[in-house]
């Protein structure tokens, strides 16, 4: 009775396993044919076998550079900020990424100033860009693990020396690990935020309240970055790296 119920379960996670492996291959295909594609200048073909593979649920930040190159090289700024901005959440200190989303944010017509962060604030950005979520979770297992192993040797070394540097080694260790914990933890928080967007329509007027009536605010413009205070209704609560706030529909933006 075991054994068949074993063979069973083994039967339907091997059949599981090959579906998987059929789809890898069928994204791995798709992949190389929207690479060819934009190799070829066909940047719309390419958009669309790239956004093919996302509605797959096939997600890297490979595939979001590329898509984003796909649509600038096509003049569409908003979904090549757009794609950028998500490859960039998934790896923070990509330098290729960074350097295509200067470019295309110079092409847009907003410039807002962004209110300038203390040295703190640019010290503590800066620590948790330095990697992603998958990162600091590994630098926090290795830095755990190495406060284990100084544990042990504080533990069982007969030297007072030794003690005393195992001991001081295992608090400086210790804050290492809540550091790189914390960063994580923000780095997965950022990722799966939904509170910044980018404005995917050429022109659009923020408003003082959430209605059509409702004073003009400012102009946004196609590929500006916003942040997302609240929502009700059809109309969402935005503001920008200067302090202005204003509504504007939810569908003239993209989540990031």
């Amino acid at each position: 009775m075991f054994k068949h119920h074993f063979m069973k379960r083994f039967s339907v996670v091997l059949v599981l396993m090959m579906f998987r492996s059929i789809a890898w291959a069928d994204t791995q295909q798709l992949f190389t044919e929207a690479n060819e594609a934009y190799k070829r200048s066909e940047y719309g073909y390419a958009i669309e076998l790239y956004e093919k593979i996302l509605s797959e649920g096939m997600i890297s930040a490979n595939l979001y550079y590329n898509l984003g190159n796909a649509y600038f090289k096509n003049n569409r700024m908003g979904p090549a900020i757009l794609n950028y901005e998500r490859a960039l959440r998934l790896k923070p200190m990509d330098e290729d990424i960074q350097h295509n989303i200067s470019i295309a944010r110079s092409r847009t017509i907003d410039r807002i100033e962004q209110r300038p962060l203390l040295f703190y604030e640019r010290w503590w950005v800066g620590a948790i860009s330095l990697q992603n979520t998958d990162g600091w979770g590994v630098t926090f297992l290795i830095l755990i693990t190495l406060m284990l192993c100084l544990t042990g040797l504080y533990l069982f070394s007969r030297t007072v020396g030794v003690k005393k540097i195992a001991f001081y080694s295992m608090l400086i260790t210790l804050t290492f690990s809540i550091l790189s914990l914390t960063f994580a933890h923000r780095q997965y928080n950022k990722q799966i935020s939904k509170k910044e967007a980018v404005v995917m329509q050429a022109r659009v007027t923020a408003k003082s309240s959430p209605a059509l009536q409702s004073p003009d605010l400012f102009l946004l413009h196609e590929g500006t970055k916003v942040s997302i205070r609240s929502t009700l209704g059809q109309w969402t609560e935005i503001s920008l790296p200067d302090g202005s706030v204003g509504w504007v529909r939810n569908d003239v933006f993209e989540i990031i």
